[in-house]
């Protein structure tokens, strides 16, 4: 009888060494991988919180000394993020977030802080909004409410957040009144 060789096949050849020379690297990285791709995402996340908490207290220094050189180019930088809404219409949109923020008692020129920031020290206004006022002026802006928005956030006040000050000031009413309104126009912003 003739000695036959058995025809060499790819698995004996080439898997099976690999596996034993490398098999325990395979399996710590296996093991190992979740938890360093958690650490990772966790450490960008840290990252851009640092940042847009950096970002927002900046915008609240700036927003502070009530620069009209640094309001005018917050406006001019707007007005590149819109390209499709008209100069005027910007306009009109940047003297309504300042009524807002007047009529919600939360404009600039008004209000203090006290203690780096800690204690906000409002203006007698500020304990009475002028809600009908409030509602006027959203009214006219169905469409472009986000751009209402980012000008009261960027120009009209200390960083802070529409949505969260008219939840905060205005009464349930006029909040659902909004919201029934914005609903009808087909936007959901409120």
């Amino acid at each position: 009888m003739r000695n036959v060789r058995k025809k060499p096949n790819f698995l004996d050849t080439k898997v099976i060494p690999f596996l034993k020379k490398y098999g325990i690297f395979l399996i710590v990285l296996f093991l190992v991988f979740p938890y360093v791709y958690k650490y990772a995402k966790m450490a960008i996340n840290i990252v851009k919180d640092t940042n847009l908490g950096a970002k927002q207290t900046e915008n609240a220094n700036e927003n502070a000394k009530a620069d009209p050189v640094i309001t005018k180019a917050k406006v001019e930088a707007i007005k590149k993020a819109y390209p499709n809404v008209s100069a005027k219409r910007i306009e009109e949109i940047e003297t309504s977030a300042k009524k807002i923020a007047y009529s919600l008692g939360t404009n600039v020129d008004d209000n203090h802080v006290l203690f780096g920031g800690i204690i906000d020290l409002y203006n007698i206004r500020a304990m009475v909004e002028d809600e009908a006022a409030v509602i006027k002026e959203l009214k006219k802006y169905t469409g472009t409410f986000p751009i209402v928005e980012e000008m009261y956030y960027k120009t009209a006040t200390k960083s802070k957040n529409l949505k969260n000050d008219l939840i905060r000031l205005l009464s349930a009413s006029d909040i659902k009144e909004l919201s029934n309104f914005y609903k009808k126009a087909g936007y959901s912003w409120l």
